[in-house]
């Protein structure tokens, strides 16, 4: 039997309130510019064409953690409002029998004043490379994307983002395809599209029930940033 919430003196609903466009925003922001900075200034012995999705999404964190987060140098983007960035931390998925699901990035985010499931509120980030070797299907979606959709990753949660390390002409459009083809169904898309030139956006259904008669788990927004490898 799935262990339940520890509730005793806890109040939080579920689904946890929506992450504002303007925070989705600001983060796909802070992310660019943690990009830009490993481009223009990677650490010694490191090549981000040779790097792996785990080694470059270390050195992103390294930098939006200890640097940006704590410098705001990109305004609104501070420890005042933002709590830890962590890479890979140890979250249970939606109902606590794989207690060691590790998202790639955390965002954790300070509203601790709302009725949230604190553990399990931030905006969830999963990281996947597309490339010859890495088919959008294949492993963007069906190892990436369906974490979110399955239960896996931000259960609690109306929002997260997918982030994308791109090698060659890969584009929205090749993604919008595979969201439309109906035999992906166990990805349940609702609906997808260009949100702004630099990101798109799909929705989710999800079929699974949250613990203690809270109900049907409601649909998740995705949104989708692609770094472009120079």
């Amino acid at each position: 039997m799935a262990a339940g919430f520890f509730t005793q003196g806890v109040s939080f609903e579920l689904p946890h309130p929506p992450i504002s466009e303007r925070t989705i925003l600001l983060v796909c922001r802070v992310v660019r510019n943690a990009w830009e900075l490993l481009i223009a200034t990677p650490p010694t012995g490191f090549v981000l064409k040779t790097a792996t999705e785990d080694e470059i999404t270390a050195e992103l964190v390294d930098i939006i953690e200890n640097r940006l987060r704590i410098s705001g140098e990109v305004d609104g983007f501070d420890h005042a409002i933002f709590g830890r960035v962590e890479r890979e931390p140890k979250i249970s998925n939606f109902n606590k029998q794989h207690p060691d699901k590790m998202p790639d990035i955390f965002f954790g985010l300070k509203r601790e004043t709302l009725p949230v499931y604190s553990s399990q509120d931030g905006l969830f980030v999963e990281c996947k490379p597309i490339d010859s070797s890495h088919p959008l299907l294949s492993c963007y979606c069906q190892k990436g994307l369906i974490r979110f959709a399955k239960g896996d990753y931000a259960w609690a949660m109306q929002d997260a983002l997918m982030l994308g390390y791109v090698t060659g002409h890969y584009t929205f459009e090749k993604l919008a395809s595979v969201l439309s083809k109906e035999e992906n169904t166990n990805l349940n898309t609702v609906n997808h599209s260009l949100q702004h030139m630099f990101m798109y956006r799909s929705s989710h259904d999800r079929n699974f029930v949250w613990l203690e008669g809270r109900g049907q788990a409601c649909r998740i927004s995705v949104s989708h940033l692609w770094l472009v490898m120079p």
